[in-house]
């Protein structure tokens, strides 16, 4: 009576790894999509109306490029400035873009770049 039962178990199994090992359906990745997943480089996402990219660490600073809110940039960098306001004095964080440095706090970080396109996309 046990025989009964365990044959059908060995029918399923067989067939069951009989039809999962089809060579014709491979995994494909593409490189686009690893590049994406990538946690070398984090990534900015501008949060505010407009921000400007600057030369250097400070707002005194040549401007070299406007981002819109929603816009990208991989962080190749980033530095805490001392920020002098009249007689206050506090510490401000800048991220390095590939165009310029932004003050973090203008900018919204995500762990790769699928995440940042996502949060632009509202997912």
């Amino acid at each position: 009576m046990k025989c009964l039962k365990i044959v059908p178990a060995l029918l399923l199994a067989s067939s069951c790894l009989f039809f999962s090992c089809r060579e014709k359906d491979s995994i494909v990745f593409n490189e686009a999509d690893l590049e994406a997943l990538d946690i070398e480089y984090q990534w900015a996402v501008v949060k505010i109306p407009y921000v400007a990219c600057r030369e250097n660490p400070s707002y005194e600073a040549k401007v070299v490029k406007n981002m819109r809110k929603d816009m990208m940039g991989k962080i190749v960098g980033e530095r805490t400035v001392k920020v002098v306001d009249g007689d206050d004095e506090k510490y401000e964080k800048w991220l390095a873009l590939d165009d310029g440095w932004v003050p973090e706090n203008s900018v919204s970080v995500y762990m790769n770049r699928m995440r940042a396109e996502n949060a632009v996309k509202g997912e």
